[in-house]
């Protein structure tokens, strides 16, 4: 089933090392699948694979009454609509879902099939042993489209808050996580016709994180509301009107 939703062929590896198969087969990458977990490998040696990353951290400090800056910033409430455009490794997906609860919804856009397959399985499978994140981890929709289609289908006011993170664009060399995932990421900028559907769909909030200094936040009519060591937090509220 995976094979057909990537549209590549099935191969049992057998005994065949990587190089065999990639010389054989006269391809650069591969989804491998085993009893422990789906990961993407390609020629170049860039392993990608799901893993809960700072989530788990940032959800003790949540418990412990400490701020999160997704959460602050957006204003995420239980019971809350969220939409994660840029779903990536997750990580703020299963934030979003820990705050928002059982009554909450959290759905995460990923335009990558490899990645929205392996974070999909790794959502529902991996075990953190930790319940609440299991629990948060299994209530994320994750669907595999782009956004710019999404967005232009989605009623207005469907979501309270709708979330931008295109910051794996220009990653930070000391994140391994983000260098892991560079090589499959979709590198187009956010365009201004996205956020318009956005504003149109967001009841409470249209969020973007970029880097400090990037532009994006003046290109794209966002309000700098937080910043941070490496990257910023935008935003458009309905009063705003994006102004």
């Amino acid at each position: 089933m995976l094979a057909r939703e990537l549209g590549v062929p099935y191969i049992k590896r057998n005994r065949s090392s990587l190089t065999e198969l990639f010389a054989e087969y006269n391809h650069a990458s591969a989804v491998i699948i085993t009893k422990q977990d789906w990961r993407y490998e390609d020629h170049e040696g860039h392993v990608f694979f799901f893993h809960p990353s700072m989530s788990i951290l940032r959800i003790k400090h949540i418990l412990k009454g400490e701020p999160d800056s997704l959460i602050a910033s957006a204003g995420i409430e239980p019971g809350d609509t969220v939409l994660d455009c840029t779903l990536g490794m997750g990580a703020d997906a299963i934030v979003a879902s820990f705050v928002t609860g059982e009554k909450g919804r959290v759905v995460g856009l990923e335009s990558e099939p490899a990645i929205a397959a392996i974070v999909r399985h790794g959502l529902q499978t991996y075990d953190s042993k930790r319940k609440a994140v299991n629990e948060a981890m299994r209530r994320i929709e994750v669907i595999q489209t782009d956004y710019r289609e999404y967005l232009k289908q989605c009623p207005d006011q469907s979501f309270d808050v709708i979330y931008f993170d295109p910051m794996f664009r220009q990653t930070i060399k000391e994140s391994s996580a983000m260098q892991a995932l560079k090589p499959l990421a979709n590198h187009a900028p956010l365009d201004p016709e996205s956020v318009a559907e956005a504003r149109r769909v967001a009841r409470k909030a249209v969020l973007l994180k970029e880097r400090v200094m990037s532009g994006e936040f003046e290109r794209l009519g966002f309000t700098v509301i937080k910043k941070a060591a490496h990257y910023a937090w935008g935003i458009i509220t309905p009063e705003e009107g994006g102004k």
